[in-house]
């Protein structure tokens, strides 16, 4: 049987809310925790109970160490998408604000001519 966690606690149980976090495709990876310190080189043995069960919707398991940098895993793929995003939205920013200057000035002096 498994232990009882009242609902408030669960709010709290970083593991638990990273599980429940759904994916936005068929293939993903969770993190589950973070080693803050090297390994050395050698054998390690990890255990794991199985709790939920997968195979019913022919899904699979696998366990995963890997590395991070400062653009998140290996795969360079979102975070070059999100910087590529970022610069074409300031530049049309500034795109947009010099359009604005400009046709603010060109009203102003047309204003300034139908007055003369």
């Amino acid at each position: 049987m498994l232990p009882t966690v009242s609902l408030t606690l669960l709010i709290f149980l970083e593991h638990f809310i990273v599980w429940m976090r759904t994916s936005g495709l068929p293939n993903f990876r969770k993190l589950y925790g973070v080693i803050n310190q090297n390994l050395v080189a050698g054998t390690y043995q990890l255990n794991i109970n199985n709790s939920y069960a997968v195979t019913s919707f022919g899904g699979h398991k696998t366990f995963v160490l890997s590395t991070t940098n400062a653009l998140g895993g290996k795969n360079y793929f979102m975070a070059i998408c999100y910087l590529v995003a970022g610069s074409a939205c300031i530049i049309f920013a500034i795109v947009f604000f010099a359009a604005f200057i400009c046709r603010k000035q060109r009203t102003n002096h047309q204003a300034q001519e139908e007055m003369d």
